[in-house]
């Protein structure tokens, strides 16, 4: 079961990092796709860093069942912020807020 959940961990993490690059190109325009893109993954690099000093201390305290929880809980609220927060570009233009 655990094996399971780190790798369930592992493929939402990598899917998390590649959007980092891809969706802020996207929403931004063009003059500012460099610096929404570079926020992105500065934030991203934050995020691990912390999840990367947290984890074994939450494991080694209150365990690994407890550790794979607030991964999960994280997970599931940064998604549904996402969800509910962050506009659909699949119907825009490339550029299209900077030549308006």
């Amino acid at each position: 079961m655990t094996i399971a959940l780190f790798a369930a961990l592992a493929f939402a993490l990598s899917a998390r990092d590649t959007l980092a690059f891809i969706y802020p190109q996207e929403l931004f325009p063009t003059d500012l796709r460099g610096t929404g893109v570079g926020t992105a993954v500065a934030a991203s690099r934050v995020g691990a860093s912390i999840s990367t000093f947290l984890l074994p201390v939450v494991s080694e305290f209150l365990g690994i069942h407890v550790a794979m929880l607030a991964c999960v809980v994280v997970l599931v609220l940064g998604g549904g912020a996402c969800y509910f927060y962050a506009p659909e570009t699949g119907k825009s233009r490339l550029g299209a807020a900077s030549e308006q």
